[in-house]
């Protein structure tokens, strides 16, 4: 199935305007006709912030570009050696923490002890919010106040020498109202186009620092697992940019090996809390051989031999039956490339 985009994106290969270009441009975002500001909640916005000098007035435009009514903008900076301080100070309506962290879910982590918001979201410096989503994601948690989740769609562009954005892919996230585990472990969640309840983080517990860059999919993972209720709204809540510098979505794939190690501990670890649930067991151990397999074959295509065949030796023990799991893995892969299929 494939995924139409919404308004805010063009088709790919065009020029697309996502609440503005680099430059700012009028906010347009507006409360329903029948909900009042006051019945709006609090909403607070983290951001993890490292030498973002490039990219941060963007983001910090886009929050502020929503004329959201009751909003609190956290950020935390783990000790930046360029600008990126001195550009934070320019904003007084921003409360900026810097300090030494354990890594980006670190900083969350702490941004969410922070938070006055019932509702909280994470920016990332170099990323950007669709103008007046924020105002639809705060009256869905209004109207419905057994919700705990709320997901958007996730848009990821690049942007040329000229400032100009191009739209690269859309997930819409439909199955499972975002929450769907074959796309959370096999295909691309879209963990900044999500909203929380701050009970979502009493209940189910903070992001796990363990995992340097995979920890949002985890944490999505035990949400999925716990069964969190969840809804979307139907745009793009999230607009991801693609460049040199991101740990994820940079066009390079500069951290395939450090991701691919991250999901297969995280895969044999999920295996391992869900053994008494046999269904969700055969399921992370057909996930860990998938990976396990993709993390051997780019480990020797790197020329890292020596790592391959230890990879490949432990996949054994640990996952004896990992031929018979590949094929399982194959066919819930394709699956989810069918059903969630970028526009």
């Amino acid at each position: 199935m494939r995924i139409s985009c919404a308004a805010p994106c063009a088709s790919d290969g065009q020029q697309f305007m996502l609440g503005g270009s680099s430059a700012t441009t009028p906010a347009t975002s507006s409360l329903p006709p029948h909900m009042s500001a006051g019945l709006l909640p609090k909403l607070t916005i983290v951001t993890p912030s490292w030498n973002g000098e490039r990219f941060i007035r963007e983001a910090i435009h886009s929050i502020a570009q929503q004329r959201y009514p009751d909003l609190e903008h956290i950020v935390f900076d783990a000790g930046s050696t360029d600008n990126t301080l001195a550009l934070l100070a320019q904003f007084p309506d921003v409360v900026v923490h810097s300090e030494p962290d354990r890594g980006i879910y670190d900083a969350l982590n702490k941004g969410i002890t922070q938070a006055n918001g019932e509702i909280i979201g994470f920016l990332n410096t170099d990323d950007l919010y669709p103008d007046g989503v924020l105002v639809e994601i705060g009256s869905i948690f209004a109207r419905e106040p057994d919700i705990d989740v709320v997901v958007g769609h996730s848009c990821l562009f690049e942007t040329d020498d000229q400032g100009r954005r191009r739209r690269l892919f859309v997930r819409a996230h439909v199955n499972q109202n975002g929450l769907w585990l074959p796309e959370l472990a096999f295909g691309v969640p879209g963990f900044n186009g999500c909203f929380f309840r701050r009970r979502v983080f009493d209940k189910f517990g903070y992001l796990n620092i363990k995992y340097r860059i995979t920890g949002d999919r985890e944490f999505l993972m035990r949400l999925a697992i716990a069964g969190a209720r969840a809804t979307r709204v139907e745009r793009p809540a999230i607009l991801y940019r693609a460049h040199a510098g991101s740990l994820s979505m940079n066009p390079g794939k500069s951290n395939l090996l450090r991701m691919g190690r991250e999901y297969v501990d995280m895969a044999l670890e999920l295996a391992k809390a869900n053994a008494s649930n046999r269904e969700l067991s055969r399921f992370f151990l057909a996930w860990h051989a998938f990976e396990s397999v993709k993390l051997v074959v780019r480990r020797g295509q790197a020329g890292q031999l020596r790592d391959a065949l230890a990879l490949f030796a432990q996949l054994n023990v640990q996952n004896p039956l990992w031929p018979w799991r590949l094929f399982e893995a194959a066919r819930i892969w394709r699956m989810v490339r069918d059903l969630d299929a970028p526009a």
